[in-house]
């Protein structure tokens, strides 16, 4: 039984047109959907998907489903041993209009589908994970 550090992370899959949204911050090297870490005893992960992606972007999003989700056995920046539960949800993002990276957040960007493999290299592995899936469509 893993009896180091566990974190549970949810966050919104946003495809709109053909594009993935995705943002990136100082703490990791690649671009990444907005998401985070559940609150322990007070948020399920619907609940943190919607209050992580307010906090980073300012959107506000409709859940449509839950997509596959991933456990990752190291940290991919520092690569410190821990486990990572990532859990993600497709959403229709509400808000599109109103969007903006909000500290620690340093940029929102849309990448295009149709040039997946231009940029897949430059996303996290959790993200590679749901490409290889074929759940980004």
């Amino acid at each position: 039984m893993y009896k180091g550090t566990f974190i549970i992370a949810s966050g919104p899959v946003i495809i709109e047109d053909g594009k993935l949204l995705v943002n990136k911050d100082s703490k990791d090297d690649f671009y990444k959907i907005p998401g985070g870490t559940v609150k322990e005893g007070i948020e399920d992960l619907e609940e943190a998907c919607h209050r992580k992606v307010k906090e980073e972007i300012n959107g506000e999003i409709e859940i449509i489903k839950s997509l596959s989700p991933k456990i990752l056995w190291k940290n991919p920046t520092t690569k410190e041993r821990m486990a990572i539960l990532l859990v993600s949800y497709l959403a229709r993002l509400k808000n599109k209009e109103e969007i903006k990276p909000i500290s620690p957040t340093e940029e929102i960007k849309w990448l295009d589908l149709e040039k997946i493999n231009e940029w897949k290299s430059e996303v996290s592995p959790y993200l590679q994970f749901l490409i290889e899936k074929g759940e980004l469509q």
